[in-house]
């Protein structure tokens, strides 16, 4: 093995949940097909969950385009999700109905998770079709070398952001195809909520402070609305 490979091979994370497989999907909408790909997504959802090797299965839609929907969705493991997308509700609401109307074909991006479930029974939970709520999913692309250095300071910001008025959601993943790529999965109550998040002495500490110098480019984020009801 080549010292690429094996620093390749160095940079994946330790993950709670190892087998479990974290699915990011985006599909984009031709012009004036955006209900029609919005309904068929709708209906994909609750069939999926029904699924036995399902874990989480939702639907968001882009704030600033409308055409673009995104699905994360986690599967026990990989068979779960083989199994998943050989469905003949994939194969005819997915492919047969949907990708006509798309402009290109749906991009997936497979995820390990990093930070544990938040299984707190009194935590707060993010709904579908709220005005206020925004879905944010940041990118980090990291330096060579600095992989564990992030993942330390991101998995540090998780159980005080969890506890922050107006958190819903704050997952950790890391990239299956590329290791150096991490994100968020968070939901908040609404823009104000992220905002006092991102001026946290937390934030500024390990976001601005060990996080940012680390990444290849400045981190990007998706800002989303909710479109399915969580299952949990």
């Amino acid at each position: 093995m080549g010292a690429s490979a094996a620093a390749g091979q160095d940079e994946a994370s330790p993950s709670p949940a190892p087998d479990q497989v974290t699915v990011i999907a985006q599909l984009v909408a031709k012009p004036g097909r955006e209900s029609n790909v919005c309904d068929a997504l709708l209906q994909l959802v609750g069939l999926a969950r029904a699924e036995s090797g399902n874990v989480s299965y939702d639907l968001h839609r882009l704030k600033n385009n409308p055409a673009a929907f995104y699905v994360l969705a986690n599967w026990r493991d990989q068979a779960a999700l083989d199994q998943h997308m050989a469905s003949a509700h994939v194969r005819t609401l997915l492919n047969e109905q949907t990708v006509p109307d798309l402009v290109a074909a749906p991009m997936l991006s497979c995820a390990r998770p990093l930070s544990s479930p938040d299984t707190r029974p009194d935590r707060p939970r993010a709904t579908a079709n709220s005005p206020a709520q925004v879905t944010l999913v940041p990118f980090f692309t990291i330096k060579p070398g600095a992989v564990d250095a992030v993942r330390r300071a991101h998995l540090v910001m998780v159980e005080p952001t969890r506890a922050e008025p107006g958190c819903l959601d704050y997952d950790l993943y890391q990239s299956r195809e590329d290791p150096s790529v991490m994100f968020f999965y968070e939901n908040w109550t609404d823009q104000d909520a992220l905002a006092k998040h991102m001026n946290t002495p937390n934030f500024y500490r390990y976001v601005r402070g060990e996080v940012d110098a680390r990444l290849v480019v400045p981190w990007t984020a998706h800002m989303m609305a909710m479109f399915s009801q969580p299952s949990s």
